[in-house]
């Protein structure tokens, strides 16, 4: 018998290449914004800081943010897109610095949406992506004593520093808490693919 694979769902995961020499100046700038913007108001994030979506803005991250664009011209490759500009149209600062803190289950718009992880104490909460081709009517989930990528609910990803995971938006995801209360820091952004011949030039 044969099996045909009809569907699937790709994260695509990279470590930025400056890492070491750009962290300090990273923090500082988080720091500095977290600062200036103490209330956000929380989308996804419980019991910890997020940051209003802006990051985008601030100079410091300009490296980053340029090597993400990469990322998502390679994801694009990879989904055979017609010819796309990629652009990052939202990023924010999530700290999750206690063991209440941690981010409920949702899903993004635009075309991909990603997470670039900075400062990650030991045991720090993991990534969690949902199976969305599961739901909870589905009985197999049960039947499986190893789960596998046929019959798996939920995929975890250790989060470790410098390291850049891309997903499409549509995939749900969560992060789960910390086993400390010191302070792990990410970036998240949101990237929008727009076909070439669908933007206006001008003369």
């Amino acid at each position: 018998m044969n099996i045909i694979q009809v569907f699937s769902t790709p994260i695509w995961n990279s470590e930025f290449p400056d890492f070491q020499n750009q962290k300090q100046s990273f923090l500082d700038c988080v720091a500095e914004y977290k600062k200036n913007n103490p209330d956000s108001g929380s989308r996804s994030n419980i019991s910890g800081y997020e940051s209003p979506m802006k990051l985008t803005n601030e100079p410091a991250f300009a490296p980053l943010f340029e090597f993400v664009a990469q990322m998502g011209m390679k994801a694009n490759f990879d989904n055979q897109f017609v010819d796309c500009d990629v652009y990052i149209t939202s990023a924010w600062a999530n700290i999750n610095d206690n063991r209440a803190a941690h981010n409920h289950e949702h899903v993004h718009s635009d075309t991909y949406s990603g997470v670039f992880y900075l400062q990650v104490p030991e045991k720090s909460g993991k990534i969690s992506f949902t199976n969305p081709g599961l739901n909870k009517l589905w009985q197999g989930t049960m039947l499986s004593e190893s789960k596998n990528k046929f019959t798996a609910e939920h995929l975890k990803f250790e989060p470790k520093e410098g390291q850049i995971y891309i997903w499409p938006s549509y995939l749900p995801h969560s992060v789960m808490p910390n086993d400390h209360d010191d302070a792990r820091i990410s970036i998240s952004f949101n990237i929008i693919c727009i076909p070439k011949e669908n933007i206006p030039h001008t003369k």
